[in-house]
């Protein structure tokens, strides 16, 4: 499924087939990039926080478009994917407190997009770095002046693209 289906929220790259995939490839790899920059240790996540940032964003859209694929965007899947996560813990070898943190990320993941005038749902806003980060890196992921290469739903580094070109001749 695409990453909007309306296609206004988020860059061509994921839009079409296979869009939401590509979105979420995009947000993880900006929070890898992120993490390696000096500029961004002031955050100072330890590896592990890492890894939990990394879960939130590659779970934050799961059942976007609810349980029966409704064909647009649920306001309130943030929640739904924590339910989820949550009725299934028991299932996990997660500590507990891990599994709150990604709820945590991802029910905050929209950002001050927080409230919907179809919905009487209220997402709660980044308030910790954790949170700030994971819907900074959401944030940039769905910019429509980005223009992130992929190629078979792979980023491509911009070192790799004229590689990439030739080997499409």
């Amino acid at each position: 499924m695409p990453a909007s289906t309306s296609g206004r929220f988020h860059p061509e790259f994921s839009l079409g087939e296979g869009g939401l995939d590509r979105h979420t490839k995009a947000t993880v790899r900006i929070a890898i990039e992120l993490f390696r920059d000096s500029v961004f240790n002031t955050f100072e996540f330890m590896e592990h926080e890492q890894d939990l940032i990394i879960m939130a964003l590659i779970l934050h859209d799961g059942l976007k478009q609810g349980w029966n694929e409704e064909g647009h965007t649920r306001f309130d899947h943030p929640f739904l994917v924590s339910n989820f996560i949550i009725k299934n813990s028991i299932n996990l070898s997660m500590a507990g407190k891990d599994i709150i943190t990604v709820v945590r990320l991802i029910n905050s993941h929209m950002g001050p997009w927080n409230t919907d005038k179809n919905s009487n749902v209220v997402l709660p806003i980044p308030v910790d770095y954790d949170e700030k980060f994971v819907h900074a890196c959401d944030y940039l992921a769905s910019r429509n002046f980005l223009n992130i290469c992929f190629t078979n739903n792979e980023i491509v580094d911009s070192v790799n693209r004229e590689r990439v070109r030739i080997l499409k001749k």
